[in-house]
């Protein structure tokens, strides 16, 4: 059995592909964010296609696999920046004119309980004359 150069070249290429997977090593998310766009898309497919034709089909598929990891990396956006853009959106309301008047009134604040203590409840019942 003879060994060639097609041979250790495939053996390498799968092993960093392997590599790449494992250890999720991806290029930043700008990179990944341009590769998202169609140009791209068909360029990794036509080359995909190419590598299960030329290669091994187990580099073809460590490719599409890693390729997959790559288009995943570029649609998701970080949460933290994700929450930073919605506060820039949604600012932080001042307290309204109504909110104040109604917070500084003493008309709808709610008794506590222990504050009042001479106030009776009693049945009437007995009381009430009921017509005959």
């Amino acid at each position: 059995m003879k060994i060639t150069t097609v041979t250790i070249f495939e053996n390498i290429l799968g092993l960093i592909l392997a590599v790449f997977i494992i250890f999720k090593i991806l290029p930043n998310t700008s990179v990944s964010r341009e590769m998202n766009n169609p140009v791209y898309v068909i360029l990794f497919l036509v080359f995909l296609v190419i590598l299960f034709l030329t290669l091994n089909p187990i580099i073809g598929i460590l490719f599409l696999i890693y390729g997959y990891l790559l288009l995943i990396n570029g649609r998701a956006d970080p949460v933290y920046k994700r929450q930073e853009e919605l506060k820039k959106m949604n600012p932080e309301k001042n307290t309204e004119l109504e909110e104040v008047i109604i917070q500084s009134s003493n008309f709808t604040r709610i008794k506590n309980k222990d504050e009042d203590k001479d106030t009776r409840v009693e049945p009437i019942l007995e009381k009430v004359k009921v017509c005959p």
